[in-house]
């Protein structure tokens, strides 16, 4: 099993005041169409595109299951990662965007990949796993990295946001720590067999949006992109993380990337019957990749496996499990981000309306 490994960082603590928004009025549910404006004084568009715009989701509307109806209080001040567009359009292009690139292989430069984040346990900053940003207040990783926090809401656990060297304390763009309010497990999780892998971290203060701090893509429920039934697929994923480069290999103190294959679910299924015993079926809400020399390891389990499409980078993978690292022909198995969207628009959501 890739399961997370446990090292010590060195941590900066970075504490940040941030200014709530004034609260919005309670709005009734509306039937607008798609993006339209409502009789209520609120905007119907996509959950994700009214909190990354400062907006306030308060409802469903419209003929999508993940548009909401959004308001943004006249005159308030911008919270969080995103702040309102002019005239409060939403700005659609805004995830996903990836710092600069120097081209060495395997190794990321500060600031390339925003979006990622550890997840450490309190007081000892012991490293548990890796994780995504994906709004200003809630961060994604793996169900089995921190399924044993869930009791306690989190209080163990804090997020650390752009971090690049854990060794160093002198870096320009210096990451910053937030305590967790609250882990959400997805319901159908097995730990027995890691299915449905994937779980929500909440913070409890939002993020601010730095060059170094950003948020990724979720591909739409459903969405076929990458299509892994395509074997002449050229979509470009990586994996990125703070674990072993190989089986014998130290943990990176660096973050490091790697450029991996997919693989077409038939064949990874083929492959793991070889470890597994012919029986072994692979469920539809797996994906795979990796190559030879080219997979994650032991300390990425939770991390993101994004793909880019049209200079954006949308994460399609958790890191869930693999047997040792770029093995021949074994593939690592990833949890399928785009059959939880709903799920995780829902409980962002559900969320919000308690506040």
């Amino acid at each position: 099993m890739r399961l997370p490994t446990m090292f010590v960082a060195i941590a900066v603590t970075c504490w940040l005041h941030l200014v709530a928004a004034a609260p919005g009025p309670d709005l009734p549910e509306t039937n607008e169409a798609d993006h339209g404006h409502s009789t209520s004084g609120c905007d119907c568009m996509e959950y994700w595109t009214c909190v990354m715009s400062g907006g306030n989701p308060y409802s469903y509307c419209g003929l999508s299951e993940s548009n909401v109806c959004c308001f943004v209080p006249q005159g308030a001040k911008p919270v969080g990662l995103f702040p309102p567009a002019t005239g409060h359009r939403p700005n659609k292009g805004r995830c996903g965007k990836k710092g600069i690139d120097s081209g060495r292989d395997g190794i990321a430069e500060p600031s390339e990949w925003p979006w990622h984040a550890a997840v450490l346990e309190k007081p000892d900053d012991l490293y548990v796993c890796g994780a995504s940003l994906l709004d200003e207040s809630w961060v994604l990783t793996a169900a089995h990295c921190v399924d044993d926090y869930v009791s306690t809401r989190g209080e163990a656990l804090k997020v650390r946001l752009g971090e690049h060297d854990v060794t160093s304390t002198t870096e320009t763009l210096r990451h910053e720590e937030y305590d967790v309010a609250g882990v959400v497990l997805y319901p159908g999780f097995d730990n027995t067999t890691l299915a449905h892998d994937i779980a929500l971290i909440r913070l409890r203060h939002p993020a601010k949006q730095r060059p170094n701090i950003d948020v990724v893509c979720l591909p739409k429920q459903g969405s076929k992109f990458p299509d892994t039934t395509d074997s002449q697929s050229h979509t470009r994923c990586v994996i990125t993380g703070w674990g072993r480069r190989s089986e014998t290999s130290e943990h990176s103190v660096v973050l490091k990337e790697v450029t991996v294959p997919l693989w077409q679910n038939k064949d990874c299924e083929r492959a793991l019957r070889q470890q597994f015993g012919s029986s072994y079926s692979l469920p539809e809400t797996s994906i795979c990749a990796g190559a030879e020399g080219r997979d994650a390891c032991d300390g990425d389990g939770g991390g993101p496996l994004v793909c880019e499409q049209e200079g954006q980078w949308y994460q399609i993978g958790v890191v869930s499990f693999g047997i040792g690292c770029g093995r021949r022909n074994t593939p690592g198995v990833y949890t399928r981000v785009s059959l939880y969207e709903q799920w995780i628009t829902d409980t962002v959501l559900r969320h919000k309306n308690r506040q």
